[in-house]
């Protein structure tokens, strides 16, 4: 049986992936990296476990993607007042200065991907997408429970 469904989503991802690598390629930070910085601009203070959730990637990864931010001067991370176990994440004024250029990129890719669609349809594609999203992460965490390893999605 085809799933061209599933094939089509998972294209449109790696077109994604493709066309930010193409807007960012001054920015020597690849689509993880700026996917991060996006969540990390708009949500300033936030924490690691909040991006983890966000970005739907494991601890391991995320915190080796914020420490290449960190490397490269565009976040520091600080220790919560509140909870010494938990890591804030800040912007630079590095980050501030190129998050108009991701987020200009996502509205056109964004706008791109949608072309055609009258109003009614864009709402039914965002209604869609998140019952996809919602019933692929219901998968991912049943899978944890089953599995025996704690996986973060």
């Amino acid at each position: 049986m085809q799933h061209s469904e599933l094939g089509n989503i998972l294209r449109v991802g790696r077109c994604f992936d493709i066309f930010r690598r193409q807007q960012m390629n001054n920015l020597d930070l690849h689509p993880g990296l700026t996917l991060l910085l996006g969540h990390i601009c708009r949500n300033e203070g936030c924490s690691q476990e909040f991006l983890v959730e966000k970005v739907c990637l494991d601890k391991t990864t995320v915190a080796h993607h914020l420490a290449r931010l960190e490397e490269k001067g565009y976040i520091e991370r600080k220790i919560s007042s509140q909870d010494a176990r938990v890591r804030l994440v800040y912007p630079t004024e590095k980050a501030r200065a190129i998050y108009p250029q991701i987020h200009e990129s996502y509205n056109i890719f964004h706008e791109h991907l949608l072309d055609g669609l009258s109003e009614e349809d864009r709402r039914e594609v965002a209604r869609l997408s998140d019952l996809l999203y919602q019933n692929a992460l219901k998968l991912v965490k049943e899978g944890q429970k089953t599995s025996g390893k704690e996986v973060n999605a």
